[in-house]
């Protein structure tokens, strides 16, 4: 049996949709945090164990007859490194025994992105746990690049802080399907460590250029100091930690962490990742 972690946030909610269409036979579990976050789970015929990253003794019961567990990382912001070693700690007592995790392109101690530093730490955890692994390091999901453009086709520039580094964005439904394939054999990705991207990077200055000629107006890439940026998040009524995530991003894309091309998403899934363009077009042609 395979079971989902944060299988009600998008990634895994995507994740289950392909496993399901891939074999709708499939015994498969979902871990959410409450019955009313499995709702609509449930609603599709999806198993729904109940267990929460931050507290431990929800979690081997939650993952009792697993064979395979996707954990996607934790989408808060403290404590995320604990919440994981919860997780892979309840994941080896429960009979586990193959892990595949989302972690982050490229993961290292010395990371500019505040978060990758615990991903690298949740890896290191994984690899030593001896249970078998894939680890999924995924690049950027071109699904928040819109966020970052803001009202830039209003006001006609991007204000950002990623300097004029090339950043690599790959669809978040894609990675999804990438982890459906890996977790339908994981046999054969048995103890790999996989960088996810798409097959092309762009600086935020070529991304203003495309979205110039895809909108007809005139808009710009203006280069912001990153205090400057978070700044401007914390005025848009977020947080100073959110603030701090996402200042770290910037920093992290300027100094050429999301600067990578690899073409192991296109080999898992088959064909040529969207391309960003293709995405932009999509979005802002509508």
């Amino acid at each position: 049996m395979i079971l989902i972690t944060g299988a009600n946030g998008h990634l895994g909610s995507a994740t289950i949709e392909y496993l399901l269409m891939k074999n709708p036979l499939l015994k498969l579990k979902a871990l959410v945090r409450s019955e009313e976050k499995g709702k609509a789970l449930k609603a599709k015929g999806v198993d729904i164990s109940i267990g929460d990253y931050l507290k431990y003794n929800s979690l081997p019961d939650a993952m009792e007859g697993a064979e395979t567990i996707l954990l996607i990382s934790s989408s808060t912001l403290s404590n995320r490194y604990s919440q994981h070693a919860n997780a892979i700690k309840a994941a080896k007592e429960s009979g586990v025994r193959h892990i595949v995790y989302t972690s982050f392109l490229k993961a290292n101690p010395d990371s500019k992105f505040s978060a990758g530093i615990d991903h690298f730490k949740t890896e290191e955890l994984i690899k030593n746990s001896g249970m078998s692994y894939t680890i999924m390091r995924n690049t950027y999901y071109a699904d928040f690049l819109p966020n970052i453009i803001g009202n830039a086709v209003e006001t006609g520039a991007i204000f950002y802080s990623a300097g004029n580094a090339k950043v690599n964005f790959a669809l978040r439904s894609e990675m999804a399907e990438a982890n459906a394939v890996v977790l339908s054999n994981p046999s054969a990705h048995k103890n790999k460590v996989y960088e996810i991207t798409s097959a092309s990077k762009y600086s935020f200055e070529e991304i203003a250029e495309f979205l110039s000629e895809l909108t007809g107006k005139q808009i710009k890439y203006v280069d912001i100091p990153v205090e400057m940026l978070k700044e401007n998040i914390m005025k848009s009524g977020l947080p100073e930690e959110v603030a701090d995530l996402m200042g770290s991003i910037a920093e992290s894309m300027k100094a050429g962490e999301f600067d990578f091309v690899d073409s192991t998403l296109e080999n898992i899934i088959g064909r040529k990742p969207a391309d960003l363009k293709d995405f932009l077009r999509n979005v802002y042609s509508k």
